[in-house]
């Protein structure tokens, strides 16, 4: 454990409940299990976005005025359900999704990976992309919540990002600089490199099929790879995940299959930067190559990871990566567009993975180079396996603590005055 944090801390852990558990749920998991397991007393204080009264500050709005704008009154909500949180007897709060930052508190450690990023980093997107009904009205509300957010962030005694990207962010857009980094390890699988791993033969893994896990939402950009993979219909596809576009990526799918479809005059970002609205579904019983899996439980996502032979992740400035990590964990290749965030941070183009542009045809040549390509292949497994090894939990572990150490530096040299 590191200097300066003593054990037997009282430290209320402040977690939205959005309704998803994701890869960022159990990354909050293991962070709540090792301060535990240091000896700290955690608690964790959430509230049901979802179910938030319609009264954000004591302010009655209209169900047809909210269900109008709900990224903006939601988050209002929020903001006023985690300031109330009384943690007045806990030595640290530790705050994680937005807008749980917004709690006041002077031993504050914010475990930061995005701000409500369509007021931020996609509202320009956000727009092009159809959502706002009033474009005007929603940067109004843009500036609104960025006025709100700015002096709650300046509170805050620390940040944990969970990325370089979400470093850059924080400078950007707030000033702020006080911060250092958090990489979660994997959420999925053990230690870089298992044996299973390695025994599978590189025939096992060129024949397996290529991989895309991730939620079917704005803007993971899943309609990329299908525009990929619709480059290269004799090789067998898996979309692992979940969410509310998975009906338009299978219709873009059958869409992009007819034949006589010329791809390259297909406006790709069209593809995925729209609302996603369904006007001719893929036919009941239809398929392709691509098969959209849903939810997988671990042991399947496991095997998947072990048998393709590359994953690709095509989000859009991703806060972090962590399919990535647990791909290179299992020592498979990662393909990722040069604009993706956290996942461009943490992937070396021609060494753990490739880094290419963010188009279905060069997705396309990456995926195929790495299936035709024996030597390419096994140097980014090894490269992927290497990478892995870097970004383990006790790493993570270490990293969280160093932030709590710094978070409570004035709280302790209080004590050690009083002594």
């Amino acid at each position: 454990m590191s200097a300066g944090v003593g054990t037997g801390r009282r430290i209320a852990l402040l977690k939205p409940d959005i309704g998803v558990a994701g890869g960022f749920e159990r990354v909050v998991d293991r962070v709540e299990a090792t301060l535990r397991a240091d000896g700290h007393h955690v608690t964790r204080l959430t509230c049901d976005v979802g179910a938030l009264p319609h009264s954000p500050f004591g302010v009655e709005v209209a169900d047809e005025v909210w269900h109008a704008a709900p990224e903006y009154f939601r988050y209002l909500a929020a903001v006023a359900a985690f300031e109330t949180m009384g943690t007045r007897h806990y030595d640290a709060v530790l705050s994680t999704q937005p807008p749980s930052f917004a709690h006041a508190h002077p031993h504050h450690l914010s475990l930061f990976f995005h701000h409500h990023r369509v007021y931020y980093d996609l509202e320009d997107l956000w727009i092009a992309a159809g959502f706002a009904a009033d474009p005007a009205l929603h940067r109004q509300a843009g500036a609104q919540i960025r006025a709100l957010d700015a002096p709650r962030l300046e509170a805050v005694r620390w940040f944990a990002a969970g990325s370089e990207t979400v470093r850059r962010r924080l400078g950007r857009f707030n000033g702020i600089d006080r911060v250092s980094l958090f990489h979660a390890g994997v959420a999925v699988g053990g230690a870089a490199g298992t044996a299973a791993d390695r025994d599978e033969s590189a025939d096992a893994r060129r024949n397996g099929p290529v991989l895309c896990v991730g939620r079917l939402e704005f803007p993971k950009r899943p309609e990329l790879f299908v525009a990929a993979l619709r480059r290269l219909p004799g090789v067998p596809a898996v979309i692992v995940g979940s969410g509310g576009r998975a009906d338009w990526v299978r219709s873009v799918d059958h869409r992009l299959a007819r034949p006589g479809t010329d791809l390259d005059a297909v406006d790709e970002t069209a593809l995925w930067c729209c609302r996603a609205e369904v006007d001719e579904p893929a036919p009941d019983g239809w398929r392709s190559n691509i098969e959209l899996a849903g939810r997988v439980d671990d042991p399947t996502l496991e095997r998947l990871y072990a048998t393709t032979p590359c994953v690709v992740a095509p989000a859009l400035d991703e806060d972090y990566g962590l399919t990535a990590i647990e791909a290179m964990a299992h020592g498979t290749p990662v393909v990722v567009g040069h604009d993706g965030g956290g996942l461009a941070d943490l992937v070396s183009h021609e060494v753990d993975g490739l880094v290419v542009e963010p188009t279905g045809a060069a997705i396309a040549a990456a995926v195929e180079r790495i299936l035709t390509d024996a030597e390419l292949a096994a140097s980014l497994a090894a490269g992927a396996r290497a990478r892995a090894a870097e970004i383990t939990w006790d790493r993570a572990d270490d990293q969280i603590r160093l932030a709590l150490a710094i978070t409570l530096e004035e709280a302790d040299a209080g004590s050690a005055g009083a002594a």
